[in-house]
C-alpha cells in the first residue's frame, strides 16, 4: 500500500489543479457576462461590414408603432405621452437610431439586470405595440447567412423585438448602448462611428435637446 501512496497523492494533486482550472474558467465566463464587465467586448462584424443604407421590411419600427415611452432617472419613472410633441420627437429620433445599429456586445441581460439598470441609471425605454422586426446596418457575410435572418440586400434583421432601452447615463460602461428586449432576453447593441472604433453617442445630445426644448415651453 505504501508504494501506491505517492502515485495516489500525485493523482489527487492533478485532479485538484484541474478542478481549480475549470472553476477559474467558469468564473471568468460568468464574470464576463455580468453587467459592466463585457461592454468593451464586441463580436460579430468589422466596421467594413457595416452601413447606414438599411433596407425596409414589412415590420420596420416607426414612431407610429411606439405604444409607450418611459423615462427612468434616480429610481423614478415618468411616462411621456407618445402623442405629444415631445413624445413624437423622441420616438422619431430613437426609432431611426435602431436602424443604425451595427455593433453587438457579447452579453445577455436578464429581466433582473434590466430592473437594476432602470433603478440606477438614466434610461429611455420604447415599448412597441407588438413585437417588430428591425433591419439594422450590419451587413452579413454570405457564409454566415445560413443562421442569421437577413433582408434581400444581406442586412441583418433582428426578429420580434418587444422594447428597446437607450442608456443615457451609466457608471459601468453602458452609456450610449441600446438594449433590445425579446423573449430570450436582452441583447446589447451600439452604433459604431464610421472609420472609428468609438461608438456613437451623439443621439444622447439629441434627446437632451428635446427635453430642454420641452422644458422651456412648459416654463
Amino acid at each position: 500500500m505504501k508504494k501506491w501512496a505517492p502515485k495516489f497523492l500525485a493523482l489527487a494533486t492533478v485532479c485538484f489543479l484541474v478542478g481549480v482550472g475549470i472553476g477559474s474558467i467558469g468564473y471568468h465566463y460568468f464574470s464576463q457576462t455580468s453587467i459592466g464587465s463585457t461592454m468593451a467586448v464586441y463580436g460579430g462584424f468589422t466596421q467594413g461590414n457595416t452601413s447606414t443604407n438599411w433596407q425596409s421590411t414589412k415590420m420596420e419600427p416607426t414612431k407610429e408603432m411606439v405604444e409607450k415611452i418611459v423615462f427612468y432617472e434616480d429610481g423614478k419613472q415618468e411616462i411621456i405621452d407618445s402623442k405629444s410633441e415631445e413624445g413624437k420627437a423622441l420616438a422619431s429620433l430613437l426609432t431611426r437610431k435602431l436602424h443604425e445599429l451595427n455593433l453587438q456586445a457579447r452579453c445577455v441581460f436578464s429581466e433582473e439586470d434590466i430592473q437594476k439598470i432602470k433603478q440606477k441609471d438614466k434610461v429611455i425605454e420604447l415599448i412597441f405595440k407588438k413585437p417588430i422586426d428591425i433591419t439594422i446596418s450590419q451587413w452579413v457575410e454570405p457564409e454566415e447567412r445560413y443562421h442569421i435572418p437577413i433582408d434581400e440586400k444581406g442586412y441583418r434583421i433582428l426578429k420580434d423585438v418587444k422594447n428597446a432601452l437607450f442608456i443615457l447615463e451609466n457608471n459601468l460602461g453602458l452609456e450610449g448602448h441600446i438594449l433590445l428586449g425579446r423573449e430570450v432576453g436582452y441583447s446589447c447593441w451600439a452604433i459604431q462611428q464610421e472609420g472609428s472604433k468609438e461608438i456613437d453617442k451623439t443621439w444622447i445630445g439629441g434627446i437632451n435637446k428635446i427635453f430642454l426644448k420641452s422644458q422651456l415651453k412648459r416654463n
